[in-house]
């Protein structure tokens, strides 16, 4: 189906992203990584050089390496946070556009409501109604047969609300009803009434 396919490009353009943010993660980590040996490497030489002229203690070059390591850390620790963003915003986006495409329009939504207030007592449509809602709604069948089954339960956990949801969709159809009756008698008043002999 139409959706089931686009859920599959997206799920797959979501794990290419996924893996290329990955990716870049781990290279920044080696070349933190590297920077930070190779410049705790320059500070020993340094350091030892400084030894010919002043006496060094051993105990201030683990500091000097203990702060170059500190530094590399927190740089480390920000490359994690915003790897995470950047993965939370990704995740957002791919979810963001599946809510999207699962939403019914809001003419769905009221012709399945109507179908399910009009027959609340027993409110599961056959094969051949599902097949027929999803035509005039635009969906699968899989969805009507998913929509029914979620409201069978808000129904159930909510019933005060969805009573008053009910009246609502019953005083729509009565309005409809109403104005159908009306329209037929007003066509009925307006056609001049049949001649004598018309049908001879």
């Amino acid at each position: 189906t139409p959706n089931s396919s686009d859920s599959q490009a997206d799920h797959s353009d979501y794990k290419t992203k996924l893996s290329q943010i990955r990716q870049i993660y781990h290279q920044e980590l080696e070349k933190y990584e590297q920077a930070c040996g190779e410049f705790t490497t320059h500070v020993m030489n340094l350091l030892r050089e400084q030894s010919r002229t002043r006496p060094i203690a051993s105990k201030e070059i683990e500091r000097m390496v203990a702060i170059i390591h500190k530094k590399f850390s927190a740089i480390q620790l920000q490359l994690k946070q915003s790897t995470c963003e950047a993965v939370m915003i990704l995740r957002s986006k791919f979810l963001d556009a599946r809510r999207k495409r699962h939403n019914f329009s809001k003419q769905a939504t009221e012709v399945l409501n109507e179908y399910f207030y009009s027959h609340l007592s027993n409110p599961y449509p056959s094969e051949e109604v599902k097949e027929e809602l999803a035509r005039k709604c635009g969906i699968t069948v899989a969805q009507i047969s998913n929509w029914f089954g979620n409201k069978r339960i808000r129904y159930k956990k909510n019933v005060g609300k969805a009573q008053e949801e009910a009246q609502m969709y019953a005083a729509k159809a009565a309005a409809a009803a109403a104005a159908g009756l009306l329209l037929r008698r007003e066509h009925r008043w307006i056609l001049p009434p049949p001649t004598p002999g018309w049908d001879r």
